[in-house]
């Protein structure tokens, strides 16, 4: 191997592969600085190198006139440019697009005051990402890191539509949602369930869903969650009688989606109504 190899995940770089050997030197050199550094004295400029250019975070060096000096792979990648395309190009340029100005604007306060800044963004070469980003004084210019934020701000807006959808939902009174973990363990009931069997919290939560399933039922209802939660079947409709306290059992109108995380099933949701 004569270089670092670096895995990336749909573009974003998730791991760095070296040589045995370019790690024990490395390890040895960062070992060997570590009294100097207790010294005051700075880390090797090979070691910081190969730090910089190995580090998961995008980084870009830009000189005192705001131009470009130094990218490493992720800016790069990030860029979608060839190197050669943005060395020396200005924080301003068309090369940064709309958004340079902005930029070049952020990196002349660092450069001017002195302090770091810190900031979230459209990304620079793709409106469609957000990054977060810090800018601060760099060997007479200015350095600035960044890590992408889009997945956490998907994540983050998919959250609030859920939650809202949730409670719309809630605020009828009729659709019956429940959570179930992995192991058909009821986790969570709204109150449309709580009213629609009658019994409490204590009684549904911790209980095993089929276990609420009029005996009859049982069986099959619990094979049909076992496929959903293989992932055999995608989701399950269909029509189940729930036991129900004081009136023996009521039919519902049942449907299950499987939930999952990183593609291991954590779950299902659950929704029901009166047949």
């Amino acid at each position: 191997m004569q270089g670092p190899i670096l895995v990336t995940h749909h573009g974003r770089p998730r791991l760095v592969v070296l040589a045995a050997e370019e790690f024990e030197r490395l390890s040895e050199g960062l070992a060997a600085a570590a009294p100097a550094a207790a010294n005051g004295e700075v880390i090797s400029e090979l070691s910081r190198d190969n730090f910089i250019a190995n580090m998961f975070e995008g980084f870009m060096f830009f000189d005192a006139d705001l131009r470009v000096r130094y990218a490493n792979s992720v800016a790069v990648a990030s860029a979608g440019l060839d190197p050669r395309e943005l060395i020396g190009k200005r924080a301003d340029s068309p090369e940064f697009g709309e958004l340079g100005a902005i930029l070049a604007a952020r990196l002349r306060r660092v450069s001017r005051t002195g302090e770091a800044v810190q900031f979230e963004s459209k990304g620079i070469f793709n409106p469609h990402r957000y990054f977060e980003s810090k800018a601060f004084p760099f060997q007479g210019g200015v350095g600035i890191t960044f890590s992408q934020l889009t997945e956490v701000l998907d994540l983050r807006r998919d959250s609030e539509v859920s939650r809202a959808r949730s409670q719309a939902v809630d605020g009828l009174g009729v659709v019956s949602q429940l959570a179930v973990n992995a192991m058909g363990f009821i986790e969570e009931i709204n109150g449309a369930f709580r009213d629609l069997v009658g019994f409490s919290d204590a009684h549904v939560l911790g209980a095993r869903l089929v276990d609420l399933v009029a005996p009859p039922h049982r069986h099959d209802f619990g094979q049909a969650m076992n496929l959903v939660m293989q992932g055999r079947s995608e989701a399950y409709a269909g029509r189940v009688d729930f036991l129900v306290r004081e009136r023996g059992h009521v039919e519902v109108k049942l449907s299950a989606v499987r939930q999952t995380h990183n593609d291991v099933c954590t779950g299902l949701a659950v929704a029901c109504v009166p047949a």
